[in-house]
């Protein structure tokens, strides 16, 4: 994986108190598979088989980019990972993650240990990075997937389809713009977070570009080393599909998140909310325009939501008199508070 990025780790969220957390996996969630050509596409719905016998609306999440399961087993309990605690909704909507394709659905603590270990290294051994993982990441399979899972459950008589909620984050974001903009039409609502509307490929140059800023590099240096990043997406360019070249991330995966997303969102016709934190520096520098794009063309379906020195996952950091960082605490369900406010009492259009 592509150490310019780092390494997101989900937030174990959507939690009880420890004693609280169910001893079986069908009281944490329900598993459904679903036949996508000569594979399956698996996802949960979060809740007991009593809460499918309630109708609500839809709420599809999904997940960054890091290959991690999102269904943590530590001894004999259940807890779901994801950016904020989806109980504390469970009254208002039904609640759905994808698992990735080549991702283990669970996973107890050790593996999530031994999978950090393993992610930090050059060669990282399949059991993490698994060769299906890496045929299927690409934005295009995703996409056919969220559309796959949504188009099943709006027919189901427990799925309030009047209402139907897609949420995204990084990775995500990139996603859910491509699906509402331009093949799901059952989405009512987009909620989008954490992520640059330009090309994924760009921040590697920014990021290079602020080390230089910052006296971390020289000049001549830095520029050297974005010459060779313009070289290898050059070579991406050239090698669009390819699975077995790889610069980080497969060469597949790298032009496919690094289409520019700023098209889709202008696309999207029904609300959209997008969150972001300030110090997240290369996304915000994106998303601190898009307001002005949707103004020139006047379009008023967009809520921009920046959070003040908060980073990538909705940390607030903490800092010393000199503005150096000592420390953060994360603050992800007050940011996701806010957008579920904005679910309450914004209408679909």
């Amino acid at each position: 994986m592509n150490k310019i990025y780092g390494i997101l780790l989900l937030i174990c969220c959507g939690l009880l108190p420890a004693h609280a957390q169910p001893t079986r996996l069908e009281d944490l969630c329900q598993v459904f598979h679903l036949p996508s050509g000569k594979d399956t596409t698996t996802f949960i719905v979060f809740g007991t088989k009593d809460d499918l016998k309630v109708k609500k609306p839809l709420f599809l999440f999904r997940q960054g980019s890091p290959p991690t399961p999102f269904i943590i087993r530590d001894s004999s309990r259940y807890f779901l990972a994801g950016p904020f605690r989806f109980r504390d909704y469970k009254s208002e909507y039904h609640f759905a993650i994808i698992q990735k394709p080549g991702v283990r659905l669970v996973a107890d603590q050790s593996y999530l240990d031994a999978y950090q270990k393993a992610i930090e290294q050059p060669d990282t051994p399949e059991e993490f990075i698994s060769k299906k993982y890496l045929a299927n990441n690409y934005r295009e399979r995703y996409v056919e997937q969220c559309d796959q899972v949504i188009n099943y459950l709006v027919k189901q008589p427990w799925v309030d389809a009047r209402k139907v909620v897609y949420c995204g984050g990084s990775e995500g974001f990139t996603v859910g713009a491509d699906l509402v903009a331009n093949v799901n039409r059952h989405v009512t609502h987009t909620v989008l977070f954490s992520s640059n509307p330009n090309r994924r490929f760009e921040v590697i140059v920014q990021q290079i570009r602020a080390q230089i800023d910052r006296g971390e590099k020289s000049f001549d240096e830095g520029q050297e080393q974005i010459e060779k990043v313009y070289q290898v997406w050059a070579d991406i360019c050239a090698n669009p599909t390819s699975i077995d070249k790889q610069f980080g991330d497969t060469y597949r995966a790298w032009y496919s998140f690094s289409q520019p997303v700023l098209p889709n969102l202008l696309a999207i016709r029904t609300p959209l909310y997008i969150a972001y934190g300030s110090a997240d520096r290369e996304v915000a520098s994106g998303l601190d325009v898009v307001p002005l794009e949707f103004i020139a063309r006047g379009k008023t379906n967009l809520t921009l939501k920046p959070y003040f020195d908060h980073d990538h996952m909705f940390f607030k950091l903490k800092r010393d008199t000199a503005g150096k960082i000592i420390g953060s605490e994360y603050n992800g369900d007050a940011v996701a508070k806010d957008w579920m406010n904005w679910l309450r009492t914004t209408p679909a259009h």
